[in-house]
């Protein structure tokens, strides 16, 4: 956030990296603690809600797997605003086959899969992609924010081994047998009143994956392909400052 601040609070395919983003630290809850101070106060949401548009970690653990994509949905039904195309969570769970009438769950589909590779005789390491951005909603041409332009198709590729929704792609990657990596590609990435709720989604998500297959979560990787500051989000530019810089100033574990 300091980078994109002293560089006109904008950037091009920035980079982050978490090597164990299933560790939360005393000094990680804490700085998560005054991000969701600021962005509740001045921006009527919050990191758990943000984390939740990507992976419903709560009902996650009180239906497991495989019943709390039912209720998921089922509770989507009735909370997902008209005219809004839902959240990522949904669409991971739940796209039209090739045969319309049908529907797959792709965030399944990886799952089955990973789990086939561990145990099969052919470990597959880089088949595992489930395509967020849809190209019959999102490449409207009454809208200029739909530019994504995705090869993965998770109606016909799924299956085989070998308002303007901002992540466009979700990579895993199996390393080895014992081990699974996400990788998140972002075409506009807000950091101030998103990144990090949207890092403890990601995180949780791979470690759903992970979990559900066997194998331990690895690295975390964002790519945002454009990434800004957005001041308004933290109150003006004084409250964006000091928040900033309780930030950096909290002490280690």
């Amino acid at each position: 956030m300091n980078h994109l601040d002293q560089n006109g609070q904008q950037g091009r395919n920035f980079v982050l990296e978490l090597a164990t983003p299933q560790v939360l630290t005393a000094q990680d809850k804490h700085r998560v603690a005054i991000v969701d101070d600021a962005i509740r106060t001045y921006c009527d949401s919050s990191v758990k809600t943000v984390a939740a548009t990507i992976f419903p970690q709560a009902m996650y653990r009180r239906y497991g797997r495989p019943a709390f994509y039912d209720a998921f949905k089922d509770r989507m039904v009735r909370a997902k605003k008209k005219n809004t195309w839902g959240t990522y969570a949904l669409r991971i769970m739940e796209r039209r086959a090739l045969d319309p009438r049908e529907v797959i769950n792709p965030l399944e589909q990886i799952v089955t899969k990973l789990i086939r590779a561990s145990t099969e005789g052919h470990a597959y390491h880089n088949n595992y992609e489930l395509g967020v951005a849809e190209p019959s909603e999102d490449l409207d041409p009454d809208t200029p924010f739909g530019c994504e332009l995705p090869t993965f198709d998770v109606a016909r590729d799924g299956g085989r081994v070998s308002n303007m929704p901002c992540l466009s792609h979700l990579s895993f990657k199996m390393t080895g047998r014992e081990q699974v990596e996400l990788t998140a590609i972002y075409r506009s990435h807000h950091y101030l009143s998103k990144a990090l709720g949207n890092l403890i989604g990601l995180s949780q998500l791979l470690q759903f994956v992970a979990h559900e297959s066997n194998l331990a979560a690895g690295t975390l990787t964002c790519v945002s392909t454009h990434a800004q500051l957005e001041p308004r989000s933290w109150g003006d530019a004084a409250h964006f400052h000091a928040t900033l810089e309780s930030l950096v100033s909290v002490p280690a574990d």
